[in-house]
């Protein structure tokens, strides 16, 4: 925490922030006239945005070379599992008191439980080998497996899509927030593309070397030698 940037502390603030707003609105009720309800919708929200976000990390870094940026996917990634988590347990213990028998008979009517539990329990091990450790144990593994948060995107969007009330066909209801993280998702993958990823990478180096390559200069006598230059002495002797 001492070698902490500027960023890292924002980020670190911004990302505690939302549980903090969520709690104070708890405790003054302000959860609005059902507080299961709205905390479950938004601690599912944060863990979204939260995700998309720690996403967009490696797009920014290859578009504007900023390896600070880098730092940030590891806390990002950790903090969308931790709402994500708290998400979860809101709706299956405070909700449904853990009571498994109802919550498989809700199945039935909400499918979209499912497809939440699919995302969570592929970020759950992203997370628990988020360590430095298990990157240098497990190698080339690793690598593979944290790849899954893609995936894990995709799941979590559908989950969402598929958990508000509207119609996508006709764009009516609540449905900007899934059609939002839809946008901002799709556009994160396809720059993700291997050929797309290496132009634009390779267009970044090339505007980075236009801006870093000195332009020459014109060099100038240095004083006391005009006298070396035949055409300068030819025109003082004619004075």
């Amino acid at each position: 925490m001492k070698n902490w940037s500027r960023l890292q502390w924002l980020t670190h603030i911004l990302c505690w922030l939302p549980l903090m707003v969520l709690t104070a609105a708890y405790f003054t009720n302000n959860l609005t006239i059902n507080p299961i309800q709205a905390a479950t919708q938004r601690s599912g929200d944060i863990a979204i945005l939260i995700l998309l976000a720690s996403l967009t990390m490696t797009p920014l870094h290859i578009l504007f070379n900023l390896p600070q940026l880098l730092k940030l996917r590891r806390p990002l990634g950790l903090y969308a599992f931790f709402y994500a988590a708290l998400h979860m347990l809101t709706y299956t213990g405070w909700d449904y008191q853990f009571d498994f028998n109802l919550i498989y008979a809700s199945i039935a009517d909400k499918p979209y439980i499912l497809i939440g539990l699919a995302a969570i329990s592929l970020l759950t091990p992203l997370a628990l080998t988020s360590h430095r450790w298990w990157q240098k144990t497990l190698g080339k593994i690793w690598k593979r497996l944290h790849q899954l948060v893609y995936l894990t995107a995709v799941l979590a969007v559908v989950h969402l899509a598929m958990a508000v009330k509207g119609d996508f066909l006709r764009l009516q209801g609540d449905i900007w927030k899934p059609l939002a993280a839809t946008v901002v998702l799709a556009v994160l993958l396809i720059v993700r593309i291997p050929p797309l990823r290496r132009a634009l990478s390779a267009r970044h180096r090339r505007r980075r070397v236009v801006k870093i390559t000195p332009q020459p200069t014109a060099k100038a006598n240095p004083p006391g030698l005009e006298s070396l230059n035949p055409q300068k002495q030819t025109e003082t002797s004619n004075h």
